[in-house]
């Protein structure tokens, strides 16, 4: 049998090459480990963190909220003169026609007290119905002190 020609030399072990420490194979398997530790690791932070912001949050708009609200008053939150000549609920003027009997605030807008009966005669151009007959119906009433900021509660008669 005839030779081959060409005969390479065999090549030793890996050419003398060796891995590099990372890349031998049982190092592979402690890396990816401790690669999977780290993730969990900051995943269990992270889910720390948003829920450390979360409750943050919720404290901050429950104090930011307000909480209750008062409960709205059934009568007319106006600061008033009550009028002692007004047994039943009438409807306030300018929700009624004029052939039925309502109620008329005038405010005492100035600096000093005023008697009810100095708001008659202005109750008198806002709905047309007369001084006597006004008075008629708010005799108590028309000596009473208005304190300034007040409302003065005027009844007001129907047009007969």
């Amino acid at each position: 049998m005839t030779e081959p020609i060409f005969k390479a030399p065999l090549p030793p072990e890996n050419n003398g090459f060796t891995p590099p420490p990372s890349q031998k194979d049982g190092e592979k398997k402690v890396n990816a480990s401790s690669l999977q530790d780290i993730k969990q690791k900051i995943s269990t932070y992270l889910w720390y963190v948003l829920g450390g912001t979360f409750l943050v949050g919720l404290i901050l708009g429950v104090a930011m909220s307000g909480g209750e609200s008062a409960p709205v008053a059934p009568e007319c939150p106006l600061r008033r003169v009550k009028n002692p000549d007004i047994q039943e609920r009438f409807p306030l003027c300018g929700l009624t026609s004029q052939t039925e009997p309502c109620i008329l605030y005038v405010m005492n807008s100035t600096r000093y007290e005023q008697y009810a009966e100095d708001y008659f005669e202005t109750a008198q151009r806002l709905t047309g119905r007369s001084v006597p007959n006004i008075s008629v119906e708010n005799a108590i009433y028309s000596k009473l002190r208005i304190p300034p900021g007040y409302f003065a509660e005027i009844k007001i008669p129907s047009l007969r």
